[in-house]
């Protein structure tokens, strides 16, 4: 069992890794937007040679796509204030 707070028992073990290898290529090559929702960036494409993250639902069941690291950890910040106040967050999936 994965030890708590580990990047594999935060959801980011060997199917993360595989998705990132099979989005790198189309990303290294400029053909990618980002998937976030809510973009927060000012053009939506994801440039060549730029940090990305792998995208995932709040409950980590699928990947959702390559996006910046702004609209990823953004995201992922508002779930968790959201969830240490007891809210419910209002991102639909």
């Amino acid at each position: 069992m994965p030890k708590p707070g580990s990047r594999h028992a935060r959801g980011y073990g060997n199917d993360h890794d595989a998705q990132r290898r099979a989005w790198a290529p189309r990303v290294a090559r400029g053909e990618v937007d980002c998937h976030a929702l809510n973009c927060l960036e000012q053009s939506r494409h994801i440039k060549p040679g730029s940090d990305w993250h792998m995208g995932h639902t709040p409950d980590r069941t699928r990947w959702t796509g390559p996006e910046h690291p702004l609209c990823n950890t953004t995201e992922g910040a508002k779930r968790g204030a959201a969830a240490r106040a007891g809210l419910q967050h209002s991102r639909e999936w």
